[in-house]
């Protein structure tokens, strides 16, 4: 008797050790992305880890042109690109097929319940795909260390701006899958007077759309330009326009970065460092001979007089410095919209230099404007400027 269920319970072992099948596997908190979709947060997309290899939910690369079919009975699981390229996970055997019969030696197929997993590294590198583990700032979700997967198929942004312009859905999307499950409601008390009486008005959000928000740029570089030109693209319903403040090495440095610049329909305006009127004519020289762009705009941090000294009678439009906003990434998304003016009919200037990581902060900036409905304005020679210069 004893030989009997020592027998039985080393077949039942074996049984276990050789199945495909996962009935208690619980899948790994991931955020998911293919090319520039993130996808749902929840545990339909997330990733399935075991034994050093990476699973996936078999239909998450449709957005790659890589679709999947699974048999009923939950036997095998196609995916394919076409008719003629198809790879078949036999799931009750533990088999991988290419559509010439091919015995693949991938890691087998998994099954959770009624979803299958695929081994994510070997079906982008049949398909010819590409992805990208990232780790998500804590300046995003500052409660734990949380990391995303992206399944591209070349070209386009990159991971890291990928997860820039949309922090605010990540965060959302996290809050909502750890929110506690809310408790069932309370009965509504009877408001005095009997059932007749109006319960109270729910007041709207406020909206700011008579604060008008103006952003420029100094400290131009070819990493930021990207990464907010990039942010632009997302948001092109909105068709922003802002002004970049350039000095004389940004334009001995790249010429073509601020034609590109200027040829994208932002305005171009000068740094100026020094705070001199030399210094703007040497500036407006070089401006004029990489990018034929002429303007009477310029910033600084000195004392903007100076530049007026033997100016010739001319007129110059200072955007001053001093009079701005200017913020850096030492300050939070949080911190910043704090900042900016309610009152109605003020007129709040941003002004920061243009680094990757500022322009990675301006996502949510800019999030936080479009949510309470700030008119986002362009600076231009036309624009009443925050102080002006008068020869």
């Amino acid at each position: 008797m004893k030989k009997r269920i020592f027998t039985i319970i080393i077949v039942i072992l074996l049984m276990m050790a050789m199945s495909p099948v996962v009935s208690r596997a619980v899948v790994v908190p991931y955020f998911m992305a293919v090319n520039d979709k993130l996808l749902p947060f929840n545990d339909e997309t997330m990733p399935y880890i075991t034994g050093g290899v990476i699973y996936v939910p078999h239909g998450m690369f449709s957005g790659a042109d890589v679709f999947s079919q699974a048999a009923e009975d939950l036997e095998w699981v196609r995916l394919y690109r076409g008719p003629a390229m198809y790879v078949d996970f036999l799931t009750g055997r533990g088999v991988t097929r290419d559509q010439n019969g091919n015995n693949l030696q991938w890691p087998s197929a998994r099954r959770v319940g009624s979803r299958f997993y695929v081994p994510l590294e070997q079906v982008c590198e049949y398909f010819g795909l590409t992805y990208d583990i990232r780790d998500i700032g804590r300046d995003i979700i500052p409660q734990e260390q949380m990391r995303l997967i992206r399944v591209t198929t070349g070209g386009g942004i990159n991971t890291p701006t990928f997860i820039g312009l949309n922090r605010n859905a990540i965060r959302n999307a996290y809050n909502d899958y750890y929110a506690p499950l809310s408790p069932p409601p309370s009965p509504t008390p009877e408001l005095p007077g009997g059932p007749d009486v109006e319960p109270p008005v729910e007041e709207p959000p406020p909206t700011y759309g008579d604060v008008t928000v103006y952003f420029s740029f100094f400290d131009i570089s070819a990493g930021g330009i990207n990464v907010l030109f990039d942010l632009l693209d997302a948001n092109a319903e909105f068709d922003y326009r802002f002004c970049f403040f350039v000095n004389v090495r940004d334009i001995h440095e790249d010429p073509g970065l601020i034609r590109r610049i200027s040829g994208t329909g932002h305005m171009l305006g000068i740094w100026l460092e020094d705070g001199t009127y030399d210094e703007y004519l040497e500036t407006s020289a070089l401006l004029f001979e990489a990018a034929k762009v002429k303007t009477i705009l310029v910033s600084t941090e000195k004392d903007p007089g100076d530049i007026m000294l033997a100016a010739d009678g001319s007129d110059f439009i200072c955007w001053g410095a001093v009079h701005s906003l200017v913020f850096d990434d030492t300050l939070s998304v949080e911190e910043v919209t704090s900042l900016i003016s309610t009152e109605s009919g003020a007129k709040q200037s941003l002004m920061t230099s243009c680094s990757v990581n500022e322009a990675l902060l301006l996502s949510g900036i800019l999030t936080y404007l479009r949510e309470f409905e700030y008119t986002v304005a362009s600076i231009t020679e036309t624009v009443e400027p925050v102080m002006i210069v008068d020869s």
